[in-house]
């Protein structure tokens, strides 16, 4: 390491940019989220809605780059449909005849789910959702960013740990608008779909530390030909 780093002083090697965190590969990605513990009253101190999302036994994820994503999860046996596709968020629960369809989010962005939730960063969401500050590489090799929405009227922040080899989010901090720590999210044990590696474990603490929900992500299928179908109602 000392080595590779007098070398890049020497040759003046450019310092990371947030395009070494990006999983170029990736084109489209289906997964399963298994919910494998919650614990509501831990949840609940990170937020409300945050909690909610754990209500569900199963999610069934789809992305298709750029920035479509469609979340079908099951909660008590009901089948809830979450899509973004490009700014624009429906939302349908079959069964009870709810249906809303393309509302405008593309200004706030903690409303809108991307594979950045789950620890990957894509090409569009680099170009058009979120922009990254190189802050330095750590003693480990992993690359340390803070991260904030491209929509400047959102002053949320994270702070995030990359493998620079694997291209994927080792760890996440999340700051509310105030600064404030909200919760941190640990990816773990990358397996490698079609030329992506994604994580297949996510451990959320809250900002007391303490473990708030553990899910893993299964059924990993990346660069199949999602059709961009999927993501209307």
């Amino acid at each position: 390491m000392l080595l590779n780093i007098v070398v890049g002083v020497v040759l003046g090697a450019a310092a990371p940019s947030f395009s070494d965190a990006v999983q170029t590969n990736l084109r489209d990605i289906s997964f399963t989220v298994d919910v494998q513990t919650a614990n509501r009253a831990e949840l609940r101190k990170i937020n409300k809605d945050f909690a909610a999302g754990y209500e569900a036994d199963t999610v069934e994820v789809q992305y298709k780059d750029p920035l479509k994503i469609r979340l079908t999860s099951y909660i008590n046996r009901e089948r809830y449909i979450y899509i973004v596709n490009e700014g624009l968020k429906s939302f349908s629960v079959p069964r009870l005849g709810i249906r809303q369809t393309n509302e405008d989010v593309r200004k706030a962005p903690g409303k809108w789910q991307t594979l950045f939730d789950f620890g990957v960063i894509t090409p569009g969401i680099a170009r058009s959702f979120l922009k990254g500050t190189y802050i330095r590489t750590d003693s480990a090799g992993q690359l340390v960013f803070d991260v904030n929405y491209q929509y400047s009227g959102d002053k949320t922040r994270y702070r995030i740990w990359v493998d620079p080899d694997k291209r994927y989010v080792t760890r996440k901090m999340w700051f509310n608008q105030r600064g404030v720590l909200v919760a941190t999210f640990v990816f773990e044990n990358p397996v490698q779909s079609n030329g992506v590696w994604f994580p297949t474990r996510l451990t959320v603490q809250n900002a007391d530390g303490k473990v708030a929900g553990v899910s893993a992500f299964k059924n990993i299928r990346a660069n199949t030909g999602i059709p961009d179908s999927v993501f209307s109602l």
